[in-house]
């Protein structure tokens, strides 16, 4: 009988002890963090130049500028083509940070000493970068920017930025004191994308110059500070 009393006491302990138990463990729930931190990461941008197909975002693989064919004669003769048309946008990107100024130029890739070189025949020379007798006496080449036009490419988010980019100014290859042109630039480096299409290019070709195919390897380098 004792012993019966003894086991409902304890029955009835136990259970208490159960029931506390599960009264104080939701209650600690409540104590639960319900302020989370959302997290963003925006990766840095870049500076970049390229030459792109129509459409500017496809890149040109083998960009070719043709001039027209000259005739061999007694004179010296000027021929004429453009650089940057509908099919080889010349385009910048500026998304960097910490970009003050920025510049694309033209160059050879050979830098002064290059020359215009025949495919027959190697020997077969002219310059690009001798600016005597007018260009007439060994060849010289004359890049002029300032009739290309830019064209904006980034929506009305950069427009403010576009009346600090510009053209070069028009000027011939002469040696080392002229050893590339400036094709467009930008004065400030905030966020811009665009290109430029039309740029003048005229070369004279001393006379006598033998027929052959000649080709000029050239280089547009962007460069910032």
């Amino acid at each position: 009988m004792c012993g019966g009393v003894v086991k409902n006491f304890i029955s009835i302990a136990f259970s208490a002890i159960v029931m506390v138990v599960l009264v104080l463990v939701p209650g600690s729930v409540a104590f639960a963090s319900l302020t989370p931190t959302f997290n963003q990461t925006i990766n840095a941008g870049s500076l970049t130049a390229s030459i792109n197909q129509s459409g500017d975002t496809t890149p040109v693989s083998n960009p070719t500028v043709s001039f027209p064919a000259q005739n061999y004669s007694f004179s010296c003769s000027t021929s004429t083509a453009a650089l940057g048309d509908s099919n080889d946008l010349i385009n910048v990107t500026n998304l960097a940070s910490g970009i003050n100024t920025w510049n694309i130029a033209l160059a050879a890739t050979g830098g002064t000493s290059a020359t215009w070189t025949g495919t027959v025949h190697s020997t077969d020379t002219y310059a690009y970068n001798n600016t005597a007798g007018s260009g007439c006496t060994y060849g010289d080449l004359t890049v002029n920017p300032s009739v290309g036009t830019i064209t904006m490419d980034c929506n009305s988010s950069c427009s403010a930025n576009n009346s600090t980019v510009s053209l070069g100014a028009s000027a011939p290859f002469n040696g080392t004191t002229t050893p590339s042109v400036t094709l467009m630039s930008d004065t400030a480096g905030t966020a811009w994308e665009g290109y430029v299409t039309g740029i003048n290019l005229s070369q004279t070709i001393p006379a006598l110059t033998p027929s052959d195919s000649y080709t000029l390897p050239m280089t547009i380098t962007l460069s910032h500070t």
